[in-house]
């Protein structure tokens, strides 16, 4: 069943990341082996270097994100850009404006919670 959420139904949460407060919208888990969520990230938050056990792809929808994989050179995603990270990979993310970020992952993190 196709299912819909327009903007004034979305509900977003304070949650924490890591230790690192932000807000939350869910809007997808628990069926078909995937989760999705919207993230608002202030200017200047970083998620400190960390992995997930599952892949994730990233889509910058406001803002702009500097990412970097260990081993790996910086990359700046600005609105409108995207980033997939696979499983096991050690990254850091920094928000360079108020960013917003749609995020899609493989089932299979701890929680939503205490999501990636």
């Amino acid at each position: 069943m196709t299912r819909y959420l327009p903007t004034d139904a979305q509900q977003w949460q304070p949650i924490e990341v890591r230790g690192i407060p932000m807000q939350a919208c869910l809007l997808w888990e628990g069926e078909h082996n995937v989760e999705s969520g919207l993230y608002r990230l202030p200017q200047g938050l970083t998620i400190p270097r960390h992995h997930h056990p599952v892949w994730c792809q990233v889509y910058v929808v406001s803002g702009a994100m500097q990412v970097q994989a260990d081993g790996d050179d910086v990359h700046t995603i600005d609105a409108g850009g995207y980033y997939f990270v696979e499983p096991g990979d050690t990254h850091t993310e920094t928000a360079l404006l108020d960013t917003q970020l749609l995020v899609i992952c493989e089932e299979g993190l701890p929680s939503r919670k205490q999501p990636l």
